[in-house]
């Protein structure tokens, strides 16, 4: 079965009742719990302030090396690392006076822990898994997962970094960088992204509506975050939470300084948006004086960022480079009359992922990273690394005989005995319809197999003829190899799209190499 894990790494996922779900993978039991994996657990939970358990089996060893081992974890326990262990083993069940800690519990096998009433008290706790093979960690691990889902979209956050870290190289040391975590961060996940990218040190965020800042700001993200889409009704949540507004009409900046007035604020930090040719919003360079008239008369808002937004900077040719350049222009006089007016300086911004690559020369005081954070960019998108991942695993095998259909309206036609294998992945989950029949393939042990029938909304089908496929056996639909590019460009669309429509019941697991 191709089930066998290829990279010692650390996997973080949802877990039951509030709680965090770390499971490390490396194969040095001695060296990674003590220098990597708590470290780990640590940060992890000093992010969302849970507590941090640690379940732990024996390992395999002679005399000497389980000695050093039970010593490292009573250095661990000694020196707070955690505040509660579980250990599985008959090992370490006949040492248990050796660690001195009050929240312990010792179990013989993993039966044992599992038949336990031990499940049910985990809440709120970040919890590392410690496991050797031999103790079924992947058992262990499917009772704490809030999904329990055999499709899974892995987000790398190693290969995020390396992205963030290309385009910064393109900017000036002074540049701020705001990362872009609307529609769940691409549909990765925001609050584990926005996490990432605080420990990671940009300078700002960048959401789609108030609820999504919210959302961040309940999860213990202290960045700066801009709401780029705020609605009058939620100007409450705002102020409480901190969230800065895009302004991008007369209307909504006259609601914004009223409420700021009635709530008592002064210099609430707001941001202007100019339209520059996109025209979908923003001010426009004759707004200009009545702008200022406003701005000028009150205390409650004051403008700590102009920008705006790039309409073709991701189409390299001759006539979309002419217009990018024309908004950039227009961009930068509306900017510095607006900042002329009022009498003070403010960020300005209009790079997007694209233009950080194309137009760096106009940089001006912060970008705007997006897509490009997934590894996704117009060019040279062979120097970024992809960063999301999406299986499944085979949930049934079936031989079908020539002449049959497969799937509903019998659009799957079998022309030769096939071997299906059944995938719980379906267009609920986010899968297309129009890739089934054949249009769209998944991966097999590299072997690109095709999807055969109608989409269904939990499940599609796949041939595996010929391939000694097994139930449990992994199906890749996107990954480093398979890239989510080409996924899109066979449905005549762009990847923002394929990935903020993958579901939420598909489980989201976030790692580190």
């Amino acid at each position: 079965m191709n089930n066998q894990i290829k990279t010692p790494r650390y996997e973080v996922e949802a877990g039951i009742n509030g709680c965090l779900l770390i499971r490390d993978t490396h194969n040095s039991d001695l060296t990674s719990l003590t220098k990597h994996a708590l470290g780990f657990l640590e940060q992890q939970s000093a992010n969302q302030n849970l507590k941090r358990t640690l379940i732990v089996s024996d390992i395999d060893g002679n005399e000497v090396v389980c000695e050093m081992f039970y010593a490292n974890i009573r250095q661990v326990i000694k020196n707070n690392l955690v505040n509660r262990v579980i250990f599985i083993g008959s090992e370490l069940y006949s040492q248990s006076k050796l660690f001195d800690i009050q929240d312990k519990a010792f179990f013989r096998t993993t039966r044992d822990f599992l038949a336990s009433e031990e499940l049910s008290t985990f809440h709120n706790e970040a919890i590392l898994l410690k496991i050797s093979p031999k103790f079924h960690p992947r058992r262990i691990q499917s009772h704490l997962q809030q999904l329990a889902h055999d499709t899974v979209l892995e987000i790398n956050f190693d290969a995020m970094f390396h992205n963030i870290d290309y385009f910064r190289s393109k900017l000036n040391p002074t540049t701020k960088l705001m990362c872009m975590v609307k529609a769940s961060a691409y549909g990765s996940g925001s609050v584990e992204v926005a996490q990432a990218m605080q420990h990671y040190g940009v300078n700002y965020l960048g959401v789609a509506f108030v609820n999504e800042g919210v959302e961040l700001r309940q999860a213990g993200i202290q960045l700066p975050i801009i709401v780029l889409d705020p609605m009058d009704s939620a100007l409450h949540h705002l102020f409480r939470y901190h969230l800065e507004p895009e302004i991008c009409s007369f209307h909504f900046l006259h609601i914004m300084i009223k409420e700021a007035q009635r709530h008592g604020l002064v210099d609430y930090p707001i941001h202007i948006k100019f339209d520059t040719g996109m025209h979908r919003a923003g001010f426009e360079a004759e707004d200009i004086p009545q702008l200022l008239a406003i701005l000028n008369n009150q205390q409650a808002v004051r403008v700590v960022s102009a920008f705006s937004h790039l309409a073709a900077a991701d189409e390299p040719n001759p006539e979309m480079d002419a217009f990018t350049m024309q908004q950039i222009r227009l961009f930068k006089q509306n900017a510095d009359s607006l900042q002329v007016g009022l009498g003070y300086s403010f960020l300005k911004h209009i790079l997007n992922t694209a233009g950080i690559e194309r137009f760096s020369d106009y940089q001006f005081d912060m970008v705007r990273l997006g897509i490009g954070l997934w590894g996704v960019n117009c060019v040279n998108e062979q120097k970024l690394r992809n960063v999301c991942s999406l299986s499944t695993r085979i949930m049934q095998l079936k031989t079908v005989k020539a002449g049959d259909t497969v799937g509903y309206n019998r659009r799957g036609k079998i022309t030769h005995e096939t071997e299906i294998a059944l995938l719980p992945l379906g267009y609920a989950d986010g899968m297309d319809r129009r890739l089934g029949n054949g249009v769209g393939s998944v991966f097999y042990n590299g072997t690109r197999v095709p999807i055969v029938g109608n989409i269904c909304m939990d499940l599609l089908m796949i041939d595996v003829t010929g391939l000694n496929a097994e139930v449990g056996d992994e199906v890749v639909v996107f990954n480093d190899e398979y890239r989510l590019s080409d996924m899109a460009s066979l449905l005549l669309t762009i990847p923002y799209e394929v990935l903020t429509s993958i579901s939420p019941r598909v489980r989201r697991v976030y790692f580190r190499e």
